[in-house]
């Protein structure tokens, strides 16, 4: 991985006007993202992960503080994002679906097709090409956001928690898949999730945010070596101490943003 970091935040704030006043959702995020890294982001709802990433997107403008990431090359989109919720064209087949930001780029159609073959075959959905999305599972749907912005090559891909619809089954098989794309490429990743198995699977280092307003309260390297197997990472010695080292952080934001919503029992939460 190169020095540089591929992403570098400095003093990140962003406020939402409301009719009860300004919300501050992210207050001084000073953070570093290297060439090549997955840095999966974790931490309570409604602490600003998600509106880092839309920020991350050009989707959202922060109120102060600096964003720079170092391109490479100019001819590349910058960032490709995909979304928890299916984002598919449904009036448009899988392969069309894969290759639109292909076309909208105006790569040649035979160098296209090519990309497009090579993430039908690398997400399982060869036989499912000329499919349109209402045929086809969450799973699969969610198969081809991912094969979308990875045939994209972007220079970042932004990851919204794009397996937290589906079943248990389905998450693991999908997350094997995303680092089997990942390993080929090594993108830099920011990946949103709230748990911490899959944080440990996916991620080289895990940052955890606070309760609202987010700030970033702690920052773990994941020290297992790659491949992982999710079936095995369990077993490995480093797993549980990192495990309980994030939770133990984690977990009393978990319990500010309760007690700031007002949940009931969370005074008495353990």
């Amino acid at each position: 991985m190169a020095a540089q970091p591929k992403v570098q935040l400095r003093g990140l704030v962003k406020q939402f006007e409301t009719r009860r006043g300004t919300v501050t959702a992210l207050d001084g995020i000073d953070l570093d993202v290297r060439e090549g890294e997955f840095a999966c982001l974790v931490g309570p709802s409604g602490c600003g992960k998600t509106t880092l990433l839309r920020i991350l997107a050009g989707l959202e403008r922060p109120t102060a503080g600096s964003i720079e990431v170092s391109r490479r090359d100019p001819a590349r989109p910058l960032h490709a994002m995909v979304f928890q919720e299916q984002s598919v064209f449904p009036w448009m087949t899988v392969r069309r679906n894969i290759g639109y930001g292909l076309a909208m780029r105006r790569v040649p159609r035979a160098e296209r097709e090519r990309t497009v073959d090579r993430y039908l075959r690398l997400v399982g959905l060869e036989p499912f090409a000329d499919a349109y999305p209402h045929q086809l599972s969450g799973g699969m749907k969610q198969r081809v956001s991912v094969a979308r912005a990875f045939a994209t090559d972007p220079e970042i891909l932004l990851m919204d928690e794009p397996f937290a619809a589906l079943d248990e089954q389905n998450k693991l098989l999908l997350a094997e898949e995303l680092m089997r794309i990942w390993e080929g490429n090594r993108k830099t990743v920011l990946y949103v999730t709230h748990s911490i198995d899959e944080a440990i699977h996916l991620a080289d280092r895990i940052v955890i945010f606070t309760a609202a307003p987010g700030r970033i309260k702690a920052d773990f390297p994941v020290p297992i070596p790659r491949p992982r197997d999710p079936a095995a990472i369990r077993t490995h010695p480093a797993y549980a101490g990192l495990y309980e080292r994030v939770w133990k952080a984690l977990r009393e934001e978990v319990l500010a943003a309760r007690r700031r919503d007002g949940e009931p029992g969370a005074a008495q939460a353990r």
